[in-house]
Parts: C-alpha cells; sequence; structure tokens
C-alpha cells in the first residue's frame, strides 16, 4: 500500500465514521471504484485512530460518565443501548453473507437520507437525555445494531431517532458519539484478533502510521462537523451529499 492510498483511506474511515453517512458504505464504493482494499490489520489501525479521536472530542463527557457511573444517565444508556446493538450485530455476522449485505447498499444509502429528513422535519428536539425514558434509549441501540448494514450511517441513524423521540440535537449526537466507544472498540478486539489469527501480511509501518494519524485527525474534525451542523439547523445538507453514494452505489454494485 502506497502513502497516498493510506492517507485516502484514513481519511475516508476518520471522516465517513462520524459524519452521518457511512463509513462502510463508503469504503465500499471505494473499493468498487478505485480498487483500494485494505489488509485486516490496515483496518483495525484505522478503527483505532478513529477510537482515539472520539475518546478526545468526548473525554469530558466520558470521564464524567466513569467517574459517576451511577448519577450519570449516560453511563447506564449506553450499556443499556449496547444490549440490542451486540445482539443484532451477533446474529448478522453469525447468519447473514457478506454477500448480501454489499448487494443492499443502496438501501443502507436511502434509508439513512429518510432517517436524516423525517428527524429535520418531524422532530420537535426539546428533552435533555436524563429526561428520557429507557424505550428510546433501547430503539437507538436497535437501530444502531441495524446499521451494520452498509450504507445505513450509524451516527445519522442514532441521532435521527434520537432527535425523533424529542431528544435534542446536542445530547442526540454526544449520546451517539459516546455510543460508538464500545462499538469500535468490539470491532477492534474483534478485527485484531482475526487479524492475528489469518496468515502472516507485510506490514509498512510507515503507510500504518500515516493512515493511523489521518484517521484520528479527521476523526476529530468529523465529531465537531456534526455538532457544529447541528447547532446551526444545517442537518438536511448530509442527506443532500448521501443523493450522490446512493446514485454512484445504484449504478457499481
Amino acid at each position: 500500500m502506497t502513502i497516498i492510498e493510506s492517507i485516502f483511506l484514513g481519511l475516508l474511515q476518520g471522516f465517513t465514521e462520524f459524519l452521518p453517512v457511512s463509513s462502510s458504505g463508503h469504503l465500499l464504493l471505494a473499493q468498487r471504484l478505485f480498487g483500494i482494499q485494505a489488509n485486516l490489520f490496515f483496518d483495525v489501525m484505522l478503527h483505532l485512530g478513529t477510537l482515539f479521536a472520539v475518546v478526545v472530542a468526548m473525554r469530558k463527557s466520558l470521564f464524567a460518565s466513569i467517574r459517576h457511573p451511577i448519577a450519570d444517565v449516560r453511563f447506564r444508556y449506553v450499556l443499556l443501548a449496547s444490549v440490542p446493538t451486540f445482539a443484532i450485530a451477533l446474529l448478522v455476522k453469525l447468519f447473514v453473507s457478506e454477500s448480501l449485505l454489499n448487494a443492499l447498499l443502496p438501501v443502507g444509502f436511502a434509508a439513512t437520507i429518510v432517517l436524516i429528513v423525517l428527524s429535520d422535519r418531524l422532530s420537535r428536539p426539546v428533552l435533555r437525555l436524563s429526561q428520557t425514558k429507557p424505550l428510546p434509549i433501547l430503539v437507538t441501540g436497535l437501530v444502531q445494531g441495524i446499521a451494520v448494514l452498509p450504507g445505513l450511517s450509524r451516527s445519522g441513524s442514532t441521532i435521527s431517532t434520537m432527535k425523533l423521540f424529542g431528544i435534542n440535537a446536542s445530547d442526540s449526537a454526544e449520546f451517539s458519539f459516546l455510543l460508538s466507544i464500545p462499538v469500535i472498540l468490539a470491532a477492534v478486539v474483534v478485527e485484531g484478533y482475526e487479524a492475528l489469527t489469518a496468515a502472516t501480511v507485510t506490514i509498512n509501518w510507515l503507510a500504518v502510521t500515516v493512515g493511523v494519524v489521518t484517521a484520528f485527525v479527521s476523526g476529530l474534525v468529523a465529531v465537531y462537523a456534526v455538532m457544529r451542523a447541528l447547532k446551526r439547523s444545517n442537518w438536511l445538507i448530509f442527506a443532500l451529499y448521501l443523493a450522490i453514494p446512493l446514485v454512484i452505489s445504484l449504478i457499481v454494485m
């Protein structure tokens, strides 16, 4: 892998991991359009870069939740939402083929567009997360599990779901990013194990380092960009952008 390819994949992973546009969908399109495909070890390291990014960006909320796990509702709600997420992810991994998931890429992009538009037009997001009952949190975790579907953005679907339940945009985004931490960590552990048990491959450590740093920096930018877009009521711009990969996916898939 060249340095240019590692930078491209790092940017793609970092930005699309947190922007509501689907990282899995964009990586799949990149493979189809440009023939660029990272080995499993490189993919694990990029996930590690985005994990560091969200931890740094959400450090105040994260550490407050860890220090006060009983008093802070965010800690309990992350655990609660993670249950349906991991249950669905496990079922999909065991019983749904990768080829079927990839074939549904246009459906995932279309579903993300619909969720973003509905949450922008129909929601009245006025509640704080602390005022929210467990049901919206469980539904959010359920939606996050379904977001294993390529093209269905994890951040886009979870933020939109919480907004539809009336949770304000800022709390929805913050909780979505906190909720991504166990998901990304699980991906690093599972893919890391697969990489370690797979056949040995030659590792270009310079390319890996460049890719991880690029994913970390672009991931940080993406987190703050989402928060800024929500505060400025620019949520619909992501739905407009997603029309582009939707059309491309209908052509190349």
